[in-house]
């Protein structure tokens, strides 16, 4: 081994996936009952109605068959594979932004933490609409087109990828800018200074000592956009025009809109299809989910004059990032039939006619209260069953070795499994316990997945010192990872309140749940534009509402996990 390897194994930074114990140790028994609600919900309501499917997917002979001469079916999973490498656009438009702004100084830093992070709580019909709306073909009502001065066909062939490409950036790459913002900013300063000083190249640097210490984080953000990916629906229905959703729509909007001319075995060889693409692509995030990584010395802060010379850049990030909801506030402040005529930078008149209307509407005001309700019976789930199963996972010697790394592979696929892969049982097993508890086991099992592997990436950074004390260690570890708690809870809340999928598969028509209610008002999208505006404006308030009362809790457990 050279000089310069021998170094760089010494001091390169090495994943530890276990927590010591030292005094109590909680014995497996007690470790598998701590799994078992997850496990259950997991088992009952993702794996078996999914083994259920496989088996139906066999069911017929030539199914299979169909299925794979099907073109439009391939077109379909090629859109969905297009929609995977928006993830990785996602990951390093965040990355991209974070280099830039990493020295940007605390208060730019901060204006961008918020901004760029505003989009994530909007639920994807939201921003189909706002994005439907900025570039309408009519130069006279779509922004992109006025600025052309004539009608472009943006929601045509050759451009709606970029429009729906542009709306899932602007959504989703707010998160990975924070993991990645918080990462440069904790990166080993020394261990780059010495190894700067042995003579080591800066390729050698950024791959051993660079990106040991971005995977976590990457895999991080990775995971989050690809669940938005693998589950990438509403997006599409109010995004694009009906005429060309077919062009962009994945496997899973595809299998909604021809499950029945697929047939039963159709449909199911179909769904195990996109099944098996997710969780190949899911995969990846193991990559990075390897355990911990400790700095004891934090990046220097930056000299403030590097700060001030990245004013602009931030501020014109900030303002692309704030001009959609500009768009989607001004609209439903106009008057419905100019809304329809002109667009939002036109002017008045104003009013809140639109307001007043969604207030005045008793399904929609029904179907916030519902909609509420479900989301906070969900967070109380997902807790209840997350909490104790992400403890296990991040003990390894609570598990056996050799159990550890499927258990936490099943959790990445399970996280971005698209929920088309188990709908069909489970609208057969559920449906005698009624609508409203269904969807709110099915919101609880789905999201269960995702927040084992945020929990998960705290505890393990909780410090041993703080672990094994007794046998109350759990709510040692708890107290010491109460962002990534609080992070967990918010995120099930968030997810619940904007998915339209599983009300799609399970609920619809009746429509107590809210985003079902706007994308039913989408129906007459350019004649109803400000009504539909205003609901969206409250239906997105809520969660906004929710993200800044816990505001700092929720940065802390997105980039750090843990208080300290």
């Amino acid at each position: 081994m050279s000089e310069r390897n021998a170094f760089l194994f010494e001091v390169a930074p090495h994943h530890d996936a276990g927590v010591p114990a030292v005094g109590h140790r909680l014995s497996r028994r007690h470790a598998f009952l701590y799994l078992l609600l997850a496990v259950l919900l997991s088992a009952g309501v993702i794996l078996a109605p999914l083994l259920v499917t496989v088996g139906i997917s066999f069911s017929e002979p030539g199914a299979w068959a169909g299925v794979l001469s099907d073109v439009q079916a391939w077109q379909a999973l090629g859109n969905t594979l297009l929609w995977w490498v928006l993830v990785l656009v996602v990951c390093a438009v965040g990355m991209g932004l974070a280099w830039l702004a990493r020295n940007a100084g605390p208060l730019p830093g901060r204006v961008l933490r918020v901004v760029l992070i505003l989009p994530t709580v909007v639920s994807p019909l939201t921003t189909g609409a706002i994005f439907r709306l900025l570039f309408d073909t009519n130069h006279h009502r779509g922004l992109a087109a006025a600025l052309l001065g004539s009608d472009t066909p943006f929601l045509g062939p050759g451009w709606i990828w970029l429009v729906l490409g542009l709306a899932f950036v602007w959504q989703w790459a707010g998160i990975a800018f924070l993991v990645f913002h918080e990462a440069l900013a904790r990166l080993p300063a020394g261990l780059l200074r010495m190894a700067r000083a042995f003579g080591v190249s800066r390729r050698r640097r950024i791959w051993s000592v660079v990106l040991p210490a971005l995977a976590g984080p990457a895999a991080l953000a990775y995971v989050f956009a690809l669940v938005a990916a693998a589950r990438v629906f509403d997006l599409v229905l109010m995004g694009a025009p009906g005429s060309m959703q077919a062009l962009v729509e994945g496997g899973g909007l595809f299998w909604w809109r021809h499950n029945d001319d697929l047939g039963d075995a159709g449909a199911a060889a179909l769904a195990v299809l996109m099944s098996l693409v997710v969780a190949g692509a899911a995969s990846l995030a193991l990559l990075g989910l390897r355990g911990r990584v400790s700095w004891s010395e934090p990046a220097p802060a930056p000299p403030p004059a590097r700060g001030r010379r990245l004013w602009p850049l931030c501020a014109v990030v900030s303002a692309l990032w704030l001009l959609p909801f500009v768009a989607l506030l001004l609209t439903s402040l106009r008057e419905p039939a100019a809304a329809a005529r002109s667009g939002w930078w036109s002017g008045g008149p104003w009013t809140l006619a639109s307001y007043a209307d969604a207030f005045a509407d008793d399904g929609f005001t029904a179907a916030l209260g519902t909609t509420f309700l479900r989301a906070f019976a969900v967070v109380c789930v997902v807790l209840l069953a997350a909490v104790p199963a992400a403890y296990v996972l991040a003990h390894e010697h609570l598990l056996p070795r050799r159990a550890w790394r499927p258990v936490l592979l099943v959790s990445v696929a399970l996280a971005a499994l698209p929920p088309q892969a188990f709908a069909v049982p489970l609208q057969r097993w559920l449906s005698p316990i009624g609508t409203a508890p269904a969807l709110a086991i099915v919101h609880a099992a789905l999201v269960i997945p995702l927040a084992v592997l945020v929990l998960h990436n705290a505890f393990v950074q909780v410090p041993a010192p703080m672990l094994a004390r007794d046998r109350w260690e759990l709510f040692h570890v708890v107290r010491e990872a109460r962002p990534a708690v609080v992070l967990a809870g918010v995120l099930a809340f968030v997810l619940v309140w904007n998915d339209a999928v599983v009300g799609l598969l399970l609920n619809w028509p009746s429509g107590d749940h809210l985003p079902l209610i706007l994308l039913e008002q989408a129906r007459h999208f350019m004649s109803a534009a400000s009504p539909l505006a205003a609901q969206a404006v409250i239906a997105t308030a809520v969660p906004v509402l929710v993200v800044a009362v816990t505001a700092r809790r929720l940065y802390r457990g997105l980039t750090r996990g843990v208080r300290r």
